[in-house]
């Protein structure tokens, strides 16, 4: 069995969404200091390098990060190599699709991003999870309404997921985020799994 992580690691200098500052960690206590152990602490939004968007990410009223069923997050997934595609990513670059699949597009510098349209023939083929090397799924102008549409229909949203290196085809796929209490939205530790 081969466990592929496929996570960003939080650090100060980390790629982060345009305007959202970087994650802070301040040793409060360290071992080269004399202290008995070494403590850190940790400041980061909840969007953060690999992470998950629940549905109170852009619905109001709807469902936080805690209150996420995990078995969106886990099981067979399907890694979709989209990297050729110019641009954004619309239904045709996807292919056929299966209901309640677990889908990984994996794109180009920059990563895979969403139109509006493909969105929709995500929700219309009732996928259960849409994950992406983009730090969000919407493209341009049509960011917020492709998060709409794709957490408007349930589907859990990853993002930031670092798929250098992973060839296409199926994993069984882990992603657990953090549990934080109706939080818009839980960084995670993605990983791919391949027997």
């Amino acid at each position: 069995m081969k466990v592929i992580d496929i996570s960003m690691t939080i650090q100060p200098d980390m790629e982060m969404y345009p305007g959202e500052p970087g994650p802070i960690i301040t040793r409060m206590s360290l071992l080269e200091r004399g202290d008995l152990y070494n403590v850190s602490t940790l400041t980061l939004g909840t969007h953060t390098g690999t992470h998950v968007d629940p549905p109170l990410h852009f619905i109001n009223g709807g469902p936080g990060i805690d209150e996420m069923p995990l078995d969106m997050l886990v099981g067979p997934a399907r890694i979709i190599d989209v990297s050729l595609v110019k641009g954004t990513i619309g239904p045709n670059d996807i292919g056929l699709l299966e209901p309640d699949e677990i889908i990984v597009l994996k794109g180009a510098r920059g990563g895979a991003r969403l139109t509006t349209a493909a969105a929709q023939y995500l929700a219309d083929n009732n996928i259960r999870t849409v994950g992406t090397d983009a730090l969000s799924i919407g493209a341009g102008d049509e960011e917020y309404d492709v998060h709409n549409v794709l957490l408007g229909a349930g589907i859990a949203v990853v993002e930031g997921l670092v798929l250098v290196g992973v060839k296409p085809g199926e994993y069984l796929f882990a992603c657990l985020p953090l549990k934080i209490g109706q939080g818009d939205g839980g960084p995670a530790r993605a990983v791919l799994i391949k027997e």
